[in-house]
């Protein structure tokens, strides 16, 4: 039976790292640097199950528990060759951080939460003196932070436009970022890890019986037209973007540092199958 197992998960890695090894090929990643990457994430992982079974995370333990070699994974744990990626998951995204605040924040919304209009920076009129501007909310929300290249960015982005004189609206609640900078690449990693990582919860026995981790797909049978496809798109964007909000509303207010807080969250993506892929599928489960 465990054999079993470990052939279909085998099985199933080749299937669903083939959207990735796509990712890589176009853009130059080769099999060995990639390789080396999986490598890594090997030595790893099996360095935090050594510590939390309370034995001995030396060199030598994860070399027996990966199948690498022991020099090898000296190198691995002594080197660093993403110093840059690894800044950018260590400082949250100020643009992100900022549209959040605006966006929840009791100070930036008026009646029925509708956002406030927010002027750059203070006004010399005694009347409006005491309004929000953005620096303000930069000032809150992002400290350290150049106000003028943030709106600079947003408006670029579309995230926020310019209503008036230094007046400015926003648009859009997330911030995405440009396709392949450390942003999105950073975005990336984290959509398809968590998506992974829930799935592989839910794979655990004791995630039986709706114990695991709330998981929904809905797909087609037979398929849609491209016309149906664009409208489902503009469809799941609208109504998806509701539920986004809601569930950002509810985190909201609860997301406060606190001794035992447990970070969490959802994930909402559309996906077209890919035939070649779909369709090697069975040949790859029976070998």
């Amino acid at each position: 039976m465990q054999e079993s197992v470990k052939d279909q998960l085998v099985a199933a890695f080749r299937y669903l790292l083939k959207p990735i090894v796509r990712l890589a090929l176009k853009n130059g990643v080769s099999y060995p640097e990639f390789s080396d990457a999986l490598k890594a994430a090997y030595v790893d992982v099996a360095a935090k199950q050594l510590k939390a079974s309370g034995r001995e995370e030396s060199e030598e333990g994860i070399a027996i528990v990966t199948n690498i070699v022991t020099p090898e994974v000296q190198q691995i744990l002594r080197g660093d060759s993403a110093g840059a990626f690894r800044a950018a998951a260590e400082q949250p995204s100020p643009l992100a951080t900022v549209l959040t605040g605006w966006h929840t924040d009791a100070q930036y919304t008026g009646p029925y939460g509708v956002l406030k209009d927010l002027p750059f920076s203070r006004s010399d009129d005694p009347e409006q003196k005491s309004n929000p501007t953005f620096t303000d909310l930069v000032q809150k929300y992002s400290p350290g932070f150049s106000a003028r290249a943030l709106i600079e960015e947003m408006t670029r982005a579309g995230a926020v436009k310019k209503v008036g004189t230094e007046i400015y609206r926003a648009l859009q609640r997330a911030y995405v970022p440009p396709p392949l900078s450390p942003a999105s690449i950073l975005m990336f990693a984290r959509v398809v890890h968590n998506a992974c990582e829930s799935a592989e919860i839910n794979l655990r026995p004791e995630s039986a019986n709706e114990q695991g981790l709330f998981e929904r797909t809905v797909n087609t049978v037979h398929g849609i037209s491209k016309k149906d496809l664009r409208d489902f798109d503009a469809f799941i964007r609208a109504k998806g973007q509701l539920l986004v909000d809601d569930v950002d509303n509810w985190l909201a207010d609860r997301d406060k540092q606190q001794e035992d807080g447990v970070k969490t969250g959802i994930g909402f993506y559309q996906y077209v199958v890919n035939e070649d892929d779909e369709s090697a599928l069975p040949e790859i489960l029976r070998h």
